[in-house]
């Protein structure tokens, strides 16, 4: 062989050699279309080939079929409930499972745990709370954030987020009341042609919310449902988990309902105290209805202002109606007993003056005739005066005076008034029924009034409670 073919064999062995070196030292060239799958080692692995000509501005599968995102959720804490604002605190772990094939690696066959740093560099999905008043990312010590890394591509994306989320609440049985909340996960960017939102394993895709214990309820079943939102800039994916709070009743009995039935048995006490004791009776009655009142107002100041009127209000309204029936029926007692006494010195009175005028004429029945003589001469001097003759003039103008005093007397509206009070009057004497004993007002207080309460909490929890 000549020596120019032997430059030329080793010149061509020398290209060879470099190429294989080239491809060997190079394991990936970029994200382009025909970019080999990057290689990482355990040993040393640099997923700087990875970000080569990585775009975050473009979704995975950009202009194709829309990218599926599985979510799960573990619920870490429910802080509080708030009727006041319609709202509760949440802390949840959001999780979020996607593909990227720009991201895939060979090499090694286990997931890669990355500094959620990372976040910045990569494309992630554009996932906000819809029923969010205010959040924020837990970032003690760092941003508490995960990116796990699968070969294929897969992506784990899990945050730590804390939020206040509104909750729509009927209270018109508070505090008997059950209430359903959500929580409400939707795309902001990208509507449904380029995301699909997807619980993972359906309501298995919520963890730990069967373990959350609160001071005021009880945790129920909950719910996953995949939903969507029309807007006037498209139709956007959205996932809703809703559980229910059936609220502990114990707290109020103790701290609301309990005192309310005292204050009322209180004031019954007022029923079994003579009702001559002006003085006891009256602060008995005053005390209760006072003090109901101030417990109403205390009552009132921890519970929601709302318009419609809730469980609580009818039982506090009630108790209060009931401790001022019981003052007021010790006003009808004092106005009956005083009412009796006075027909009762009336009547004396009328007895008295009867007896009176049965005497006077016993006296006149005994007294002695007039003689017979002074008889006759009273009886035609009685004759003389009204068979004696007048003159004419005199006794026509008597007779035309007396005529003008009847045409000047006629019926006035004081008359026809006086009239309908009297028949007034005497109708309701007719039908009036007379309390002989006052006592009979207190005894059948003391059935009635406590009978009454029993039948209205029976009607009361029956109806809140089902």
């Amino acid at each position: 062989m000549t020596a120019p073919l032997k430059h030329t064999a080793c010149l061509l062995r020398l290209v060879v050699v470099t190429g294989l070196l080239f491809v060997w030292w190079r394991p990936c060239e970029g994200n382009a279309p025909n970019k080999t799958v990057c290689v990482l080692y355990e040993a040393s692995p640099n997923i700087s080939c990875l970000l080569e000509g990585y775009d975050r501005n473009f979704r995975p599968n950009f202009g194709k079929e829309a990218l599926v995102i599985n979510m799960s959720m573990t619920v870490a804490s429910i802080d509080s409930v708030s009727e006041v604002d319609l709202d509760y605190t949440i802390t949840i772990l959001l999780r979020q499972f996607w593909k990227d094939q720009r991201l895939a690696y060979r090499g090694m066959n286990r997931s890669l745990s990355l500094d959620g740093r990372l976040v910045e560099a990569l494309w992630v999905p554009d996932t906000f709370l819809l029923n969010s008043k205010e959040a924020f990312l837990h970032r003690v010590t760092v941003d508490n954030r995960l990116i796990r890394l699968f070969p294929d591509g897969e992506l784990i994306y899990g945050m730590r987020i804390t939020s206040v989320l509104a909750c729509k609440m009927d209270l018109r049985k508070y505090p008997l009341d059950e209430q359903t909340c959500t929580l409400e996960l939707e795309s902001y960017g990208y509507t449904k042609e380029d995301l699909i939102f997807t619980w993972k394993n359906g309501n298995k895709s919520i963890h730990n919310l069967d373990k959350i214990d609160l001071s005021q309820f009880s945790l129920g079943d909950h719910n996953t449902m995949t939903a969507e939102s029309v807007y006037e800039t498209g139709t956007y994916p959205r996932l809703v988990l809703s559980f229910k709070l059936h609220r502990n009743v114990f707290f109020f009995l103790l701290q609301t309902y309990v005192p309310s039935i005292l204050l009322v048995i209180s004031s019954w006490v007022s029923f079994w105290i003579n009702h001559e004791a002006v003085p006891a009776r009256v602060a008995l009655g005053i005390t209760t209805v006072l003090t109901m009142t101030t417990f109403i107002t205390s009552a009132r100041a921890s519970l929601p202002r709302i318009s419609y009127i809730k469980a609580v209000d009818v039982y506090l309204v009630m108790c209060f109606v009931f401790v001022f029936a019981a003052l007021l029926e010790y006003a009808f007692v004092n106005f009956e007993s005083t009412t009796s006494k006075h027909r009762a010195r009336k009547r004396l009175r009328a007895r008295k003056n009867k007896n009176k005028k049965q005497e006077e004429v016993k006296v006149l029945g005994e007294a002695k005739p007039l003689k017979g003589a002074l008889k006759t001469a009273v009886t035609e001097s009685n004759k003389t005066d009204d068979d004696s003759p007048t003159s004419p003039g005199v006794g026509s103008t008597a007779s035309s005076t007396r005529r003008r005093g009847a045409e000047r007397q006629q019926t006035t509206f004081f008359d026809v008034a006086s009239n309908v009070v009297s028949n007034l009057r005497e109708k309701r004497a007719a039908f009036k029924v007379e309390i002989k004993d006052i006592n009979v007002i207190d005894k059948y207080s003391r059935i009635i009034f406590p009978l009454s309460f029993v039948l209205f909490n029976i009607f009361y929890w029956i109806t809140y409670t089902f």
